[in-house]
């Protein structure tokens, strides 16, 4: 056993040019990972006056000014009618249930990739920065028309002169940006494991490289296979060498 083991890191020790394949697949990792569009930023810009008011309350005839909604975008985007009813047009044929995972996993998508800004006095954005290109254009459009159609009710529940405010409607078409990163933080678990499968990939073709050798490897496998007396050896002149000269 202690032979076997004892050969085996020989081998290592001479084919020691083949560890470097260890580091080819973490390597291919992270540059494949760096090429590759894993984050979206989705934007629709929405003309709106800042003085219409939205009708987000609960009452027939209340209204919500559009400061108050960018100050807490919750009350727009995490309203529960609003929720439930995303939630059946994206898993169409799904019952809603508030303690589903799927339901549950959406609230928190809306919550961390949701945003709304009014970076000028007649512009709103409505914006999505997430993982997932084609759920972010659906929950853009669809709070898009939504911010559209909570406008309009305001605007006649707050009873404005339609001259003196302009009525919110689409600016332009939906920007999509798509984002890479030479790193990630979640990477750091999948090149982990990839790291690990690449040294026992390296370990185990070095086994059968050393194994599939046919020359000997000891005086005692002499004796075994020839079936002759052992008279000497030569012992390793490079050790004896290095011994004699060592480096300064």
């Amino acid at each position: 056993m202690y032979f076997n083991i004892k050969r085996y890191f020989y081998g290592i020790s001479k084919r020691r040019f083949w560890l470097l394949l260890i580091l080819l697949p973490p390597i291919l990792y992270i540059v494949l990972s760096a090429g590759y569009t894993d984050r979206f930023s989705i934007k629709q810009k929405i003309s709106i006056s800042k003085d219409v008011s939205l009708a987000l309350a609960s009452g027939p005839a209340g209204i919500k000014q559009i400061k108050d909604i960018v100050a807490q975008p919750e009350d727009f985007f995490l309203n529960n009618y609003a929720v439930r009813k995303l939630y059946t047009e994206l898993y169409v044929g799904t019952a809603v249930y508030r303690a589903d995972g799927q339901f549950r996993n959406l609230l928190e998508m809306i919550k961390n990739n949701m945003s709304i800004e009014m970076p000028s006095e007649d512009i709103a954005i409505i914006s999505f920065s997430g993982k997932d290109k084609t759920v972010g254009q659906t929950l853009v459009s669809y709070y898009a028309n939504r911010f559209i159609q909570k406008g309009k009710e305001g605007f006649v529940r707050s009873k404005h002169e339609e001259s003196s405010l302009k009525l919110p409607a689409l600016r332009g078409d939906m920007e999509i940006n798509e984002h890479r990163s030479l790193w990630r933080p979640e990477r750091l678990a999948p090149l982990v494991l990839i790291s690990f499968i690449s040294l026992i990939g390296v370990l185990m073709i070095l086994v059968v490289l050393e194994w599939s050798d046919p020359s000997f490897k000891s005086e005692r496998q002499v004796a075994k296979y020839l079936d002759l007396p052992i008279l000497g050896s030569l012992p390793d002149l490079n050790k004896i060498s290095a011994s004699l000269h060592p480096k300064p």
